[in-house]
Formats: C-alpha cells, sequence, structure tokens
C-alpha cells in the first residue's frame, strides 16, 4: 500500500482491500488492521506530521488541568468571543460555550438560543455564526482569571490589585467558587479598601463589609488622607461618618475631613465651592458628624463661619452645650439638636468637661462569660466626671420566662464611692451596646434624674446577645462592646425648689419623642424634675413594659407610678400620701385619662407606688384618643397627690 502526505481517511478506508483476506480469522484481520494504521502513523510523522495542513500527530499533554489550559490558551474550537473591557483597554477573549455553560447558569442563559438551535434541525452542527458578546462592565485581566478558574480551577493570578474586579466578575456570571477566594485577600493588601466596601455593600456580603469597615476605621487617619476616600459616594461617606469606631484625634478633625470631602465633589462637577454646595454634597452626612462633642473654640472660630449650618442648627449646638441635662431627659428647648451628641472611640473613657463623659467597656471572651456563674461581674475603667469616678458595671443575671431561665446580661452606671465624695448626685445617661455594622441602630436605654447606680437589670439576654443575626456580638474576636454616655447634673437646680411647707401639689411630665421612646427597650424610663412636697422630694416615673397576658408578645406598654427619691442612707423614713395618676388630654373634646385615687405609705423599702401597664402605647398614640400631640411627638403626664402624714428619723 503506497501512502502520501496528503493520504486521507477516506482514501485510507478505501485501501483496506489490500490486506483484506478471507482467509484470516477476524482477529488476524483485525491485527493486521491496526499494523497497517500505526504504519501510516509513523510515516506522517516522519513528514511533518500534517494532514490538509493541521498539526495531528503532536503529543498532548497528561493531565487534564494542563490539556484545559492548553485549550483556553490556544482557543482551539472556541465557539464563544467576548469583547471585554472599556475603550482602549477593550480586548478580544475566546472560550468554549459547552465549558462555561457547565460552569455557571448565567452562561447558560446567554447561550439558550443556541442550545435550542442545536435541539432542532441544526442538531449536531456547529453554528458558523458566534457573534462577539460585549462585556464592558469587567475588567480584562479580570475575565481572564475567571476563565483560568473555570477552566483549570487555576487562581494564581488573583491578588489584592484585581480581588474586587474578579469578586465582580464572579457575582455577575454567579461561580461561588470564585467568589469565595476573592474574599480571602488580606483587607490591608486590597488596592482600594473603599471600592472594596462599597462591593460588599452592593453584594450585602455583611462579613467583608464589617472586615473592610473596620480596617478603614482603624486606619482613619491615612485613609481619610488619600485620593480614593475622595472619590466614595455620599452613602458611603454616611456609613462611615455613622460609625463609633473612627480612630481620629477629634470630632473638629472629622468636620475637616467632611469639608475636604464636599469641596472635591464641587470640584468634580464644575460647580462653586460654596457653603450652600458643600451642604447639598454632604446631605444626610452632615447630621451624623456629633457637633456637640467639637470643642466651643473650634466651633464658634471655625464650624460657625463656614455657613454650612443654619441659624437654628447653631443655636441648637449651643443650648445642648449649655445644659445636656435637659436634652437627655427628655426637657423641651427653643431650638432643637439634629446632631448625635455621643462619644466614638477617641472619646471613650474621658471626660469631655466636668459635666459630661463616655465609659466603654470591652467584653472580651464573651462565649465564657456567658458560661460563667449569676453574679460574675465585668468593671470598665474609671472616668472622672464632676468630681467622682464613674464605672460601666455587666453581671450576669437569670430571668424567669416562663418554665425556663435565661441568662441576661445586667448593665449599670455605678459611682465609685471609695473616695468619700458624697454619692448625692444627679443624672441622666445613655447606655448602648455598640452596634457592628455603621447602618444598625444600637441597642439603647435611657435614665434620667437618676441616683448613684442605675442601669438595667435585664438589658438583654445572652442568647440575643450573640445571636448570629444580631449586630452587636464580634464573633470573630468574640466581645461586644457597652458604652454609656452621662451627664451630671447641678443639685443647686434641685434644693432651689425644695419647699418645706408645701403638702400638696402636681407634678407634671411631658414625655418629649415619645415615638422614639416607644422603640426602645423594656424598661427603658423617663423621669420628671424633683418636686419637694411635705419634705420629700417627688417625681413622676414612667417606664416601658410589657404586660404578660397580652396576646401580642410585642406589644409595649406605658408603666406611670409615684417615685419618692429619699436618699437610699436614709432608712428609717416614711410618708403616707393619696394620688391620682393620669395623662393630660391634648384636645378639649376630650378628659384627661386617669385611674382611681390611691393611698400609700412609702418608705425605704418601697418608695414608689402606681401602675405597671397603665396604658398601651398604641392605644397611648392612637390619634382618636387626643392624649397624644402627634405634631410635637410628646404626652403629658401628671399626677396629683397630698401628703397626709410623713415621719423621719429626726421627728421619730
Amino acid at each position: 500500500m503506497s501512502f502520501s502526505p496528503n493520504s486521507t481517511l477516506t482514501e485510507f478506508t478505501a485501501d483496506q482491500a489490500s490486506y483484506k483476506n478471507e482467509n484470516l480469522t477476524p482477529s488476524e484481520e483485525l491485527r493486521q488492521m491496526r499494523i497497517t494504521e500505526m504504519e501510516r502513523i509513523q510515516k506522517m510523522s516522519l513528514h511533518g506530521g500534517y494532514d490538509n495542513g493541521n498539526k495531528m500527530c503532536m503529543a498532548k499533554p497528561d493531565t487534564l488541568a494542563v490539556r484545559m489550559k492548553l485549550l483556553l490558551s490556544t482557543a482551539k474550537g472556541a465557539d464563544a468571543h467576548f469583547l471585554v473591557g472599556l475603550n482602549d483597554k477593550k480586548q478580544l477573549v475566546h472560550a468554549h460555550k459547552v465549558i462555561l455553560i457547565a460552569s455557571s447558569n448565567v452562561f447558560e442563559a446567554m447561550f439558550q438560543t443556541d442550545e435550542e438551535n442545536s435541539n432542532g434541525t441544526n442538531a449536531g452542527k456547529i453554528s458558523d455564526n458566534c457573534p462577539v458578546v460585549e462585556v464592558p462592565d469587567v475588567e480584562p485581566a479580570a475575565f481572564k482569571i475567571m476563565l483560568s478558574f473555570i477552566y483549570t480551577d487555576d487562581l494564581s493570578e488573583l491578588n489584592g490589585d484585581n480581588a474586587m474586579a474578579v469578586l465582580y466578575a464572579a457575582k455577575k456570571y454567579n461561580i461561588p467558587g470564585l467568589v469565595r477566594p476573592s474574599l480571602q485577600i488580606p483587607i490591608s493588601e486590597l488596592r482600594n479598601v473603599f471600592f472594596a466596601y462599597a462591593q460588599a455593600l452592593l453584594f450585602d456580603l455583611e462579613e467583608f463589609s464589617f472586615k473592610c469597615l473596620r480596617y478603614i476605621c482603624q486606619n482613619a487617619a491615612q485613609l481619610f488622607g488619600s485620593d480614593d476616600f475622595l472619590q466614595i459616594d455620599q452613602k458611603i461617606l454616611c456609613n462611615l461618618l455613622e460609625s463609633d469606631r473612627l480612630l481620629l484625634s477629634d470630632e473638629f478633625e472629622i468636620w475637616k475631613i467632611a469639608l475636604r470631602w464636599a469641596g472635591e465633589k464641587c470640584r468634580q462637577n464644575g460647580i462653586e465651592c460654596s457653603s450652600g454646595n458643600r451642604r447639598s454634597f454632604l446631605g444626610p452626612a452632615l447630621f451624623k458628624i456629633r457637633l456637640p462633642n467639637i470643642h466651643e473654640e473650634n466651633f464658634a472660630k471655625c464650624v460657625v463661619p463656614s455657613g454650612v449650618l443654619t441659624e437654628k442648627e447653631v443655636l441648637g449646638v449651643y443650648q445642648f452645650n449649655s445644659n445636656p441635662h435637659l436634652f437627655f431627659c427628655g426637657v423641651p428647648g427653643l431650638y432643637s439638636l439634629k446632631f448625635p451628641s455621643h462619644g466614638r472611640i477617641f472619646n471613650w473613657n474621658k471626660a469631655k468637661d466636668n459635666r459630661r463623659g463616655t465609659l466603654a467597656l470591652e467584653i472580651e471572651k464573651v462565649s465564657e462569660f456567658a458560661g460563667e456563674t449569676v453574679g460574675s461581674r465585668r468593671l470598665s475603667d474609671a472616668v472622672e466626671i464632676n468630681g467622682l469616678a464613674w464605672k460601666i458595671q455587666a453581671e450576669i443575671r437569670k430571668k424567669r420566662e416562663g418554665t425556663n431561665e435565661k441568662k441576661y446580661l445586667a448593665f449599670h452606671l455605678c459611682c465609685d464611692a471609695n473616695e468619700g465624695k458624697p454619692l448625692n448626685c444627679v443624672f441622666s445617661a445613655t447606655l448602648r451596646i455598640v452596634s457592628e455594622k455603621s447602618e444598625a441602630e444600637n441597642s439603647i436605654g435611657t435614665i434620667c434624674d437618676s441616683n448613684i447606680g442605675q442601669g438595667f437589670d435585664n438589658f438583654i439576654s445572652f442568647a440575643e446577645l450573640m445571636d448570629q443575626s444580631n449586630v452587636f456580638y464580634n464573633r470573630e474576636e468574640d466581645k461586644v462592646t457597652l458604652v454609656i454616655d452621662v451627664t451630671v447634673k447641678d443639685q443647686k437646680t434641685e434644693k432651689s425648689i425644695y419647699d418645706p411647707n408645701k403638702s400638696n401639689g402636681i407634678i407634671s411630665m411631658e414625655v418629649e419623642k415619645l415615638s422614639k421612646f416607644a422603640r426602645e427597650i423594656i424598661w427603658s424610663e423617663r423621669k420628671s424634675e424633683t418636686v419637694h412636697i411635705g419634705g420629700f422630694p417627688w417625681k413622676i416615673w414612667a417606664q416601658i413594659e410589657k404586660k404578660n397576658e397580652s396576646i401580642d408578645n410585642n406589644e409595649k406598654w406605658l408603666g406611670f407610678a409615684l417615685l419618692c427619691d429619699a436618699p437610699k442612707e436614709d432608712e428609717n423614713w416614711s410618708c403616707e400620701c393619696s394620688a391620682i395618676v393620669r395623662i393630660v388630654s391634648q384636645n378639649s373634646s376630650f378628659t384627661d385619662y386617669k385611674r382611681g385615687e390611691f393611698t400609700n405609705t412609702f418608705n425605704n423599702k418601697s418608695n414608689n407606688l402606681g401602675y405597671p401597664n397603665f396604658i398601651s402605647f398604641a392605644e397611648l398614640m392612637n390619634p382618636c384618643k387626643g392624649f397624644y400631640d402627634k405634631n410635637e411627638d410628646k404626652v403629658t403626664l401628671a399626677i396629683d397627690f397630698t401628703v397626709k402624714e410623713a415621719k423621719t428619723e429626726d421627728s421619730s
């Protein structure tokens, strides 16, 4: 049988007759056929290994990974073509539909039309019509890394410079196996951590967004001075300014950084860098800056002259700083405060002045603490405010719920009495567990006009605190952060309204921002200013409670009581009085809401009496009832009472 380099398979099949012998058995005939075929292959190799112009006889790689890599790099048989990138960065990339379809349902849907054609009259045929798919939103390098992963599981080119571009491609084409390694690149190695944070929010990657935010906050001094910071959008700026953990020198530095960002946005948009334009670009981010915490001199010399704030906003800050205690107790002022006032991490465990300070306690190894016995405690470092040393005390308590007992975190503000200072101080405080997400609300409780050592015995259960879905527990570091913002009230205010000759009177209290109060946790409270009647200090005590027999387990009720706020160290006193508690109608067409008169003897062991479930918040805020002033978001509580008999240690 003769052979030429251009022999075809058809020619070879025709030549089979040359060795076909009827005298051979089938096995001998097969053996002869194989010998002839191998001779043919060898001769093809000697003549350069070409058949119809195509190299046929080059040995292929042994492993599947190398074969797939070769297939991708040579693009042999490619039937999918992509024009990837923008403008002069565009690159033509080739691939194979069947491999893409096996890896991604997005590619499968993209090529669905071709698949349907293959099931019809064109079944078994390769279409010559392979249109180019334009992919302008993916970087060419990231697209190629994605293909390398699809074909060979190769991630050798994945790094901090391209991780976020690869993440976008992986999310776009729904390739989970590529998403995970893209998120495992150390945050410090990413090319642009602000862009990474934006990507995390876009794709709702909670754990990754938390890591990015934490890294930005810890390195804010360096990162906020970069050009990358000036490219972020308003939403990202809001999230950053909302965080308690921004590690900068002070709030004034944050103000200057925000103005720099707004000025750059004016320049990028080709408009004048005026105070009005900067305010417009800042938008809601302006109200994330904690202006009351800026030193008075910087506020007066730099913030006010910038013209970014309105006159009422400026006056609101001045009014708050002149008497922050009234603000915390819900007493209305002429100007409302529109800016947050609680301390950031650089304020923690510091006193802002002789009246205000912020305490913080990071509970390490929370999982171990939760397993300790009831009564176990953690204490923060002391912070001196108004001459007294204050601390946070966290303690394990138990609370029965039905037939079960649950462990709760007790959260209190305490005054260290070891220094021998007088403990007749009155204060207001906001207790909170710091959120690990900037966009989430802290768990907050508020106490006003309270004596030393106030707080919440059952602030939050450990089950809820450590629940995977909540935002308080840092699972990675096994910790939570407790913070208290404290304002100490001047005692002279209380003494000035003392009147020992009065035996009857009325106490009233306007509960401002009622809708916000109604959303606070159980046992959150408000207390009125002190009124002295019959020689004793009296207050209204309002508290959020739950009614056990309520059909709706989430329904909150207003507890309403009369409190005799005599010093706890005075043990031998008693006071008999009668009282009527009521909610004052805001509409002349309605009468006040009240319960019947009660008489009680108050003493050191029982210093309050009232109604734990006076009225539900749903009924209280119903506009048809006439109690709730919706425009001013408030209700007015009042108690009419008469002191009948009073005994003190001296009188006995």
